[in-house]
């Protein structure tokens, strides 16, 4: 598809039109941070931030959503939540919208479908927002991801002073600009030197595939008692992840009226894994931690064929103990290196004194 110029003034127009028809959200500044909510016009978007507070996902995945009503006399005619509006999330930048592709594996592309998700997300349209100048807390490059990236959006967005090239990637995201001017090769050389510019200042880099191998044989190891010490297990950093994924579900009445109600959850509460029984596989700080690590990088690969860390860096920001997950990594990759080192060089040993 070729790519479309915007001015400001033209943008504008076009969230106007989009919330006339639905909702639009995009990042809304509230004191020191910001968050996306719903506006009506462009000059209410702060568009100036590399990442909101929270991810995109509680748009397509709220933390707290009434699946349905019921009432106790009459069970067989339960009434399911209202159909959601059509949305355009505007300003999604492409770690956000990768978290959502992974979502909707977890949601939609594993056999089953989650009906309340699978809604939402056909109703909504993405507009991504490339970064130029990332934060020191931002490591998508590290885990495949791009500053520029494309994964996930209808349509992405590059600021290059005063306009925008617009590139659609599908045909909703054409949909929207094929009325503007086609984007000159000035315009497209000039995204392609700022995606350069921002990529070239990430310069991590995570071998998952090798983590993901030497996880497979970590359940055990005391590294992760030592790397769990600081952690208070609080959640902030599965609340602000756009991939975390986990729910309770929950009826609530009042007399004979009631609801059922989903509600987020997360693995880093001691009675997140707790049985019916009373036993609790993970009721050590330790093993939260692991489960949360592991998840990221072990076990969403084996269930959807990718990492489920995209590197916006929330966590890092957020976590109240200090907690950087890229050390965790580093730290992990060379504690379980070396002991896979020591295992090959002790089978080799044994391979000698056996001939």
């Amino acid at each position: 598809m070729k790519a479309f110029i915007l001015s400001a003034e033209e943008l504008g127009r076009l969230v106007t039109e989009w919330a006339k028809s639905g909702a639009v959200y995009a990042p809304v500044k509230v004191k020191d941070w910001s968050e996306f909510r719903r506006i009506s016009s462009l000059a209410e978007a702060d568009l100036t931030r590399v990442n909101t507070k929270l991810s995109a996902r509680s748009l397509l995945f709220p933390q707290c959503e009434t699946m349905f009503r019921f009432e106790t006399s009459h069970p067989d005619k339960a009434q399911l939540a209202a159909e959601p509006v059509p949305q355009v999330i505007l300003g999604v930048r492409p770690c956000d919208a990768a978290g959502i592709a992974v979502l909707d594996k977890f949601f939609a592309g594993q056999g089953e479908t989650d009906t309340f998700y699978r809604r939402r997300r056909d109703k909504t349209i993405l507009v991504g927002l490339a970064c130029q100048v990332p934060d020191d807390t931002c490591f998508c490059t590290a885990v495949g991801g791009s500053p520029a990236g494309t994964r996930g959006l209808d349509l992405l967005l590059t600021d290059i002073g005063g306009h925008y090239v617009a590139e659609p990637l599908t045909e909703r995201g054409e949909a929207a600009v094929k009325d503007m001017n086609e984007a000159a090769a000035a315009d497209l050389a000039k995204k392609d030197e700022l995606a350069s510019k921002a990529t070239a200042a990430m310069a991590e880099r995570i071998d998952t595939r090798k983590l993901k191998e030497l996880l497979d044989t970590a359940d055990t190891n005391p590294v992760w008692g030592e790397l769990s010490l600081p952690c208070v297990n609080c959640g902030a950093c599965t609340f602000v992840c756009p991939t975390c994924h986990c729910f309770d579900i929950t009826d609530e009445t009042r007399k004979d009226k009631g609801a059922r109600i989903r509600v987020w959850d997360t693995c880093q509460s001691c009675m997140y894994s707790q049985h019916a029984s009373g036993h609790n596989p993970r009721l050590a700080p330790a093993a939260r931690f692991r489960n949360r690590t592991m998840d990221k990088f072990r076990y969403t690969v084996d269930q959807v064929g990718e990492v489920s860390c995209v590197g916006c860096g929330r966590c890092i920001r957020e976590c109240p103990a200090g907690i950087d997950i890229r050390e965790t990594v580093e730290r992990l990759m060379l504690a379980l290196g070396e002991q896979s080192a020591d295992a090959m060089q002790t089978a080799d040993c044994k391979m000698q004194k056996a001939k």
